[in-house]
């Protein structure tokens, strides 16, 4: 799926509230020309706050806008790129904190686990305050700080300690948003190829990634909604909306004009002229009104929107007002608005001004464009957005053998697609089988548990991980991480282990004697008066009495075992190499294929299976 067209052009819509604006462009290289345009008013109030309401109205609308850039073009559209309004978005954030095991590397794995638990407690937190009455989609997420031990730290790779946490910030998106305008689209004859945010896509061509070092704000004030985002340090910091734009000029107008709302738009886009305005009200009775009256008449709504805007930007900003504003949008060119904005973020008038087609870089300047103001700034971003991620849009991942429709945003990793489907990130992570600790000889022993298994994932029936980045039909597998067994021993291994000898009534557990199969528990207090055996070198027995000696087979290998009266099982370690003290887990003891102890007999030619149990 792609949506460029033949000679790198795009078709975008910005299907707006108040109107629809399609536009066909041409990329070449870095530059962008316009080779048709056309902007339609909705014919009635179709569309409310960025949102759909009149399905077969506003396909009735972009069937015309498409015919019409056919028509200039001579050839057929069927693919085009969209954004969805700010207005859709629902935002949250939390702290997240999650225990792990000290003595574990903190690797990406456990970062990912953690952080996909903070995109489900805000998604489980979305579905609580909605009820579980719609489905959203994560459309992004950022991590604002992380945490080792509840201590902040900038990069936890590499880390020990015992507890880890992140501040997580996520975007959802609501799915029928998304169905709404599809099934506009589908009733044009048009193929979504490409999806985006408004606030996005403005920004994407009105400010350039060389200008984003600066503190800057974007704000596209629409006719429903006012989206904003904030640049700094060489990228988009965040992104937000307030529920109110230029239909509430408008409908302030109505009230005070006694005019309807279409008649109502063509005064309020008349009031920067700075003349009088004759209209008609609702009775039919023809009027004419002074710009300034009317102006002093909505001055207490555009207070109430610049106020809105100004606080949005401060809470998105860190309370501190950025360097310059850029306002775009139909509703930017309201009287005193950016003034008024100005005014309340203590910034100088200059600094907070209305940006046109004319400023943007790369984009070829039509001697005279229709669309050329403030309000055709995003649909141009559309475009831009789309051929920079082209076929980027909702893709089909099978994850565990089931389906899952995702929103490609970015580039959608394991980790994301897992979050989305709120696999459990505890899964993930192995975590090590609890050591047995205990008193020896009144110093302190420990034994170690058995390491943890990772968990499996698989993508396409390859070995991947986290990080691999997904296509669209692409199937993964996961297997969850799997506990290391605890650290257990018996006495009688344990005496074996250190090397003990002599008379084994002599062992005390927490004073109490105990028999070699004891079970040691954690903080026993074991008292061993016994001696450390001398190790007989394997030479030793070629001179052994022959009157005193059998010959056994261990682990495949014959094995003479010499000067033993009546041989024990556990005297064959002083005739062999084996490691006990790797601690590999629980030591698998058999003769003659049957489950033995250390205090077994051995007789000769029996045949010894030594081994640790996973």
């Amino acid at each position: 799926m792609c949506a460029i067209l033949e000679n790198n052009t795009i078709f975008a819509l910005d299907i707006g509230t108040r109107s629809i604006i399609g536009v066909v462009v041409e990329f070449s290289e870095n530059n962008l020309k316009i080779k048709a345009q056309y902007r339609l008013e909705h014919t009635s109030r179709a569309m409310y706050d960025g949102q759909i309401h009149d399905i077969p109205q506003v396909a009735t609308s972009v069937i015309k806008v498409k015919e019409t850039l056919e028509k200039k073009l001579q050839y057929k559209l069927t693919k085009v790129a969209i954004a969805a309004a700010g207005r859709s978005l629902k935002t949250g954030h939390c702290r997240v904190n999650q225990d792990i095991d000290a003595q574990l590397e903190i690797d990406q794995v456990i970062i990912s686990s953690l952080e996909m638990s903070g995109l489900q407690n805000i998604h489980r937190q979305l579905d609580d305050q909605l009820n579980g009455k719609e489905r959203f989609y994560c459309v992004g997420h950022s991590v604002t700080g992380y945490y080792l031990n509840n201590y902040p730290i900038a990069n936890l790779t590499g880390h020990r300690g015992s507890s880890i946490g992140a501040d997580v910030l996520a975007t959802f998106l609501p799915d029928s948003v998304v169905n709404s305008l599809y099934a506009v689209l589908q009733r044009a004859g048009l193929e979504p190829v490409s999806l985006t945010l408004e606030p996005i896509a403005a920004i994407d061509i009105a400010i350039p990634e060389d200008l984003r070092t600066l503190n800057l704000a974007l704000v596209d004030i629409g006719a429903g909604t006012s989206d904003i985002a904030i640049t700094s340090d060489g990228s988009i910091s965040a992104y937000g909306m307030v529920p109110v734009a230029g239909d509430k000029i408008t409908e302030a107008i109505v009230e005070a004009c006694l005019a309807d709302f279409n008649t109502a738009e063509v005064i309020k886009r008349q009031l920067n002229q700075g003349q009088e305005i004759t209209y008609k009200d609702i009775l039919g009775v023809e009027n004419t009104v002074l710009c300034q009256d009317i102006i002093e008449t909505i001055t207490p709504v555009l207070d109430q929107l610049a106020g809105q805007i100004v606080a949005e930007i401060l809470k998105l900003n860190g309370s501190k007002s950025p360097k310059t504003v850029f306002c775009i949008g139909g509703g930017a060119q309201a009287p005193l608005l950016t003034e008024k904005i100005a005014e309340r973020l203590e910034l100088l008038k200059s600094r907070v001004a209305v940006r046109g087609r004319d400023m943007l870089k790369n984009v070829e300047k039509l001697t005279k464009d229709p669309v050329g103001g403030s309000d055709g700034i995003t649909v141009l971003g559309i475009a831009s957005v789309a051929y920079k991620k082209a076929g980027r849009d909702f893709i089909t991942i099978n994850i565990n053998n089931k389906d899952y429709n995702l929103f490609d945003s970015k580039e959608l990793k394991v980790a994301n697609a897992l979050a989305l489907v709120e696999y459990n990130p505890r899964d993930l992570v192995p975590h090590n089988g609890q050591n047995l600790c205990f008193i020896l000889n009144g110093a302190k022993k420990q034994i170690y548990g058995e390491l943890g298994q990772p968990a499996q994932i698989e993508v396409n029936h390859q070995p991947a991980n986290v990080q691999t980045i997904l296509k669209n039909k692409d199937k993964i597998k996961v297997t969850p991480a799997v506990r290391g067994a605890d650290a257990s021993s018996t006495l009688g291994a344990l005496i074996v282990s250190e090397n003990f000898a002599g008379d084994q009534q002599q062992i005390r557990v927490n004073g109490i004697m105990q028999p070699a199969d004891y079970l040691i528990q954690p903080d026993d207090v074991i008292e061993l008066g016994l001696k450390k055996k001398r190790l007989v070198p394997e030479v030793a027995t070629k001179a052994a009495s022959k009157q005193s000696a059998i010959t056994v087979t261990v682990n495949g290998k014959q094995t003479l075992l010499t000067n033993l009266t009546k041989p024990i099982l556990v005297d064959i370690f002083n005739f062999i190499d084996f490691d006990l003290s790797s601690g590999k887990g629980m030591l698998s003891l058999k003769i003659n294929g049957q489950q033995a102890a250390y205090t077994s007999l051995l007789a000769d030619g029996d045949v010894l299976e030594l081994g640790w149990l996973k």
